[in-house]
């Protein structure tokens, strides 16, 4: 790997820092994945790939047949 030297302002490095802290990596490492997401790759990942962080935020049953939906259908 080759080195490059890059600058951020004081909200950027936090933002680094916090997220590689809340997953353990380095910075470098970081960068290196936002960088494959953002520029590179061939863009395959399905859509679960792409949108795993928002499984499991929304509440509600998970079965939409047991919905009450008010006053739906009627004219």
């Amino acid at each position: 790997m080759e080195t490059v030297t890059l600058k951020l302002d004081r909200r950027h490095i936090q933002i680094l820092k916090d997220r590689a802290k809340a997953t353990g990596r380095s910075q470098a490492a970081v960068i290196r994945e936002l960088i494959e997401q953002h520029l590179g790759g061939d863009n395959s990942d399905s859509l679960h790939d792409r949108a795993k962080d928002l499984c499991g935020s929304v509440s509600g049953s998970k079965n939409m047949s047991t919905r009450k939906l008010r006053g739906y259908g009627n004219n």
